[in-house]
């Protein structure tokens, strides 16, 4: 099913939380929405449900405006963050539950009920579990049953509301897997609300960059990644390091360091800032570049096979992190108060801090 959203606003009292929200989602696609709390995911997941009503704006349903049309008439799957089962049934009966209060002339039969229950039972690996109640089952388990649930009336949509967020950071990973596995093979139209990066760049066919209820940028995860329009994107998206400084001949002049901007506009010019993640850094024992930094290491994470560098500039204190490998780091051969030199490699620029109008 697809969904087209025409300029959306919603707000409560003094507090506006959607500003005009235009987006379009194709049938079969696994839409991440994914902001900070208060950027106003939730609330334009419940407003595609049915769940709350907009001040303005329109919502479509395959052609067919929904936007007032009652909850229960928009098959829809809803999923929350906290499963919402029904303590005093079993995982059979919670699962069935939406099939046993369809109208008569809908309802299957016992048999039929029966038999697409112990399929969910089987796509959720729980069949053994078919007669615990919530109580007795882990995190993990009552989300896979609120899935099922949720699945078992066949809706046409499913969204799911910080679906992981309750679980711990092993058990997210196992069902951002499964749900990915899941939506492969029913091909329902999905939207997922998170605050959690890794899990929408992980899971999502493409990503809604929502912060304070507008939508910073729309796009698959390697291109919100990638190219960020905004610096909000760019922040939120990872870590990062800022180098403030002035355009000039298509650089970014950085004190007496003038850093290289890939396909910069050279008649651009004006304050601006240089953003690079901590893994597009290169550190180096000698000075190679007019575009290095020197900086003291301040402290050093092992993690794995990756090794997070904190280092502190010589000459203003600013600090920098870094991201290398492992196999990097041994042949540096550096320790915490070395002095080592800093080399961006793929720098974005923006003219504005906080909006990112001018990027370049």
């Amino acid at each position: 099913m697809s969904i087209v959203i025409e300029n959306v606003s919603k707000s409560f009292g003094s507090f506006q939380a959607l500003k005009n929200i235009n987006l379009k989602i194709e049938t079969g696609e696994l839409v991440a929405l994914l902001g900070p709390s208060g950027s106003g995911k939730t609330t334009l997941l419940r407003i595609i449900a049915g769940l709350e009503d907009p001040d303005e704006g329109v919502i479509h349903f395959e052609n067919k405006e929904v936007t007032h049309l009652h909850t229960a008439k928009r098959k829809v799957g809803y999923v929350f963050q906290h499963y919402a089962l029904f303590k005093h049934m079993t995982v059979f009966e919670n699962i069935a539950y939406g099939l046993k209060v369809l109208p008569k002339k809908k309802r299957p039969s016992k048999q039929e009920i029966e038999e697409k229950v112990t399929k969910l039972l089987q796509l959720i690996k729980l069949e053994a579990f078919r007669d615990r109640y919530p109580s007795q089952l882990s995190g993990g388990q009552k989300q896979r049953v609120a899935l099922a649930r949720a699945l078992a009336v066949e809706p046409k949509l499913l969204l799911l509301d910080e679906p992981f967020g309750a679980l711990d950071a092993k058990v997210r990973k196992e069902l951002r897997r499964w749900l990915r596995q899941l939506h492969e093979n029913f091909q329902i139209t999905s939207i997922f609300v998170t605050h959690d990066q890794e899990e929408a760049l992980d899971v999502a066919n493409r990503i809604v960059v929502m912060n304070e209820g507008k939508i910073e940028q729309i796009g698959t995860p390697q291109d919100v990644y990638e190219n960020p329009k905004t610096p909000f994107v760019y922040n939120f998206l990872g870590n990062v390091n800022i180098f403030e400084g002035h355009l000039q001949n298509g650089k970014l002049i950085h004190g007496s360091v003038a850093f290289a901007v890939p396909n910069a506009n050279k008649n651009k010019t004006g304050s601006a800032y240089g953003y690079v993640r901590p893994h597009e850094l290169v550190l180096s024992r000698e000075s190679d570049s007019s575009q290095s930094l020197e900086a003291t290491i301040v402290h050093v994470h092992h993690i794995g096979r990756t090794v997070n560098i904190e280092l502190k500039r010589n000459d203003n204190g600013q600090l920098i992190e870094a991201e290398i490998t492992r196999e990097e780091f041994d042949s540096l051969n550096v320790q915490i108060g070395d002095s080592v030199f800093v080399t961006p490699v793929n720098m974005h620029i923006f003219q504005n801090k906080k909006t990112g109008a001018e990027s370049l």
